[in-house]
């Protein structure tokens, strides 16, 4: 029986599914700080403290291992934007405070990274083949996102086209961060756009 000097020993399961989610992890950080081009499958595994060939055990190419950490980032991160939502001011400035969650989705390093890995899978069939099911699940989760950061407009027909709309606004902008990193010309434009899009959200004329 195990004691408190005598921890009890992880099943082979348990010591698997560790060296997984280290492997993701460490994926992940390399994503963001090297960028797709030096992530390699020993410097994940060095990063994560294990083995240079600890990977292929889960993950056969560096390519299944990255798109597997983004999968996992995806779903981890959409508990949590559902959750922090929830705790957006209601009234007037709702629609607002929405958009610039949706804002800050993309003006963030992840995105950066994330774009590196969807410019590699234009020429990359493997990489893109894997992102193709990883995408469908982020356009999932953004319009379940959606719908809990602006209730009040989620019942109008034209509903999907708005969040298209802010969503594709926020992306193109955020792109002005890969040139000019640091940069507040995006962050102004946005304000400009943002202002735009609160009008058209907060229209009661339906554009279906």
């Amino acid at each position: 029986m195990p004691t408190a000097e005598t921890p009890a020993r992880r099943s082979q399961a348990e010591r698997s599914s560790a060296t997984r989610e280290a492997l993701l992890d460490a994926t992940i950080a390399s994503l963001v700080e090297d960028g797709y081009a030096n992530v390699t499958t020993a410097g994940v595994a060095e990063r994560a403290g294990l083995s240079r060939g600890a990977h292929l055990h889960h993950f056969q190419t560096r390519q299944a291992l990255v798109a597997a950490a983004i999968e996992r980032l995806a779903r981890r991160r959409s508990a949590e934007q559902l959750a922090a939502a929830d705790a957006l001011p209601t009234g007037r400035e709702r629609v607002a405070a929405g958009l610039d969650f949706i804002w800050s989705n993309y003006a963030s390093p992840l995105y950066q990274a994330a774009l590196d890995l969807w410019t590699d899978a234009r020429t990359d069939d493997e990489l893109r083949a894997a992102l193709v099911s990883v995408e469908r699940e982020l356009d999932r989760q953004t319009l379940e996102l959606a719908r809990r950061l602006f209730p009040d407009q989620a019942g109008r027909t034209d509903f999907e086209r708005l969040v298209e709309m802010a969503a594709a606004t926020a992306r193109g902008l955020a792109l002005l961060d890969t040139l000019h990193p640091g940069d507040d010309r995006n962050r102004k434009q946005w304000e400009f756009c943002r202002a735009r899009l609160v009008a058209l959200f907060e229209d009661n004329g339906d554009g279906g």
